[in-house]
């Protein structure tokens, strides 16, 4: 389920005195070579890596493990996929990359759905920590440490003009990423974070474990076609389409506009916290109350992926 990685090898890791000497030999192609304020520097490719050598060390950063073990970032790396790609780069610069400092892991999965992928994103609502953004080709969960990331696999790829595998031609293909990209010793409870870990059983099957839970922490929105129920009351057909309402425009948009409100100061700090758990409200009460066949899917696929690692 891995897909980036990056690494740091500090000088205190390696047996050789002068890196920038005798590491770039070992590269297949030199893209730059200069001087900045922390000295002599060397850019180059390891196959598909960027690595850069420097006098404090070697770093492999912004680069997909995956396509240059595996030869292209469709597919994801295995537990032992891992091991022997890092071995693999151990050997390629006679270093022991197992050592190195892991300071982003990106983990995914492909999920074959029965419709396009967007056709899922607008019942994928708000997650708590996370800001809520949707793009052209994707539904994006920020925050300053993470990022969950929905998107096409496919239609990346036909963007990119990069090669589909015949198990996916035709397919409709939503990639669920989860990447951790900063401090991730403090999110991990770990005093280092090396890339021997990345293969550890049990270090892996909690990351993957995480990967999932995360998932079911984003609030699911039920199909607006099943939200309207037969009522009596007038305040309860008020609040049926108020609602329909939030699910025909979508939950962000509303939840925006409440920000936007406060910011203008049309309204108070207070009133603005009881509009958003008020929009809230209604739409996690229909996630118990009725039944969405895509979301159940998606749960479904979800549940099934995190069982394969």
């Amino acid at each position: 389920m891995y897909d980036n990685l990056d690494f740091i090898l500090s000088k205190d890791k390696v047996l050789q005195a002068d890196l920038i000497s005798s590491v770039p030999a070992c590269l297949d192609k030199i893209t730059s070579d200069g001087v900045s304020e922390y000295g002599h520097y060397v850019n180059g490719l390891l196959g598909s890596l960027k690595v850069k050598i420097s006098e404090r060390g070697v770093t492999i950063k912004d680069s997909s493990l995956c396509k240059y073990y595996l030869g292209d970032n469709f597919k994801t790396l295995s537990r032992g996929d891992t091991k022997k790609a890092v071995e693999l780069i151990s050997d390629k610069l006679h270093l022991p990359f197992s050592e190195a400092k892991i300071t982003r892991i990106d983990i995914a999965q492909n999920i074959v759905t029965q419709y396009p992928e967007n056709v899922y994103y607008p019942y994928l609502g708000e997650a708590q920590y996370y800001n809520r953004l949707e793009q052209n080709n994707g539904l994006y969960y920020n925050n300053n440490k993470r990022q969950l990331v929905f998107y096409g696999k496919v239609h990346e790829q036909k963007l990119k003009k990069q090669p589909i595998p015949d198990l996916y031609n035709m397919r409709n293909v939503l990639r669920y990423e989860m990447r951790f990209r900063k401090r991730l010793t403090q999110q991990f409870n770990v005093a280092e974070l090396t890339a021997e870990m990345l293969y550890d059983e049990t270090f892996y099957y909690k990351l993957v474990k995480r990967w999932k839970s995360e998932y079911f922490k984003i609030q699911k929105i039920n199909s607006k076609l099943n939200t309207m129920k037969p009522t009596g009351s007038t305040k309860d057909l008020g609040k049926e389409l108020a609602l329909l309402t939030i699910l025909e425009l979508g939950q962000s948009k509303i939840l925006k506009l409440v920000d936007e409100w406060q910011l203008k100061n049309e309204i108070t700090k207070k009133q603005a916290y009881d509009h958003r758990r008020y929009i809230k409200a209604l739409t996690s009460k229909v996630s118990t109350d009725g039944k969405n066949d895509l979301i159940d899917e998606l749960n479904k696929k979800i549940i099934e992926a995190s069982r394969i690692f």
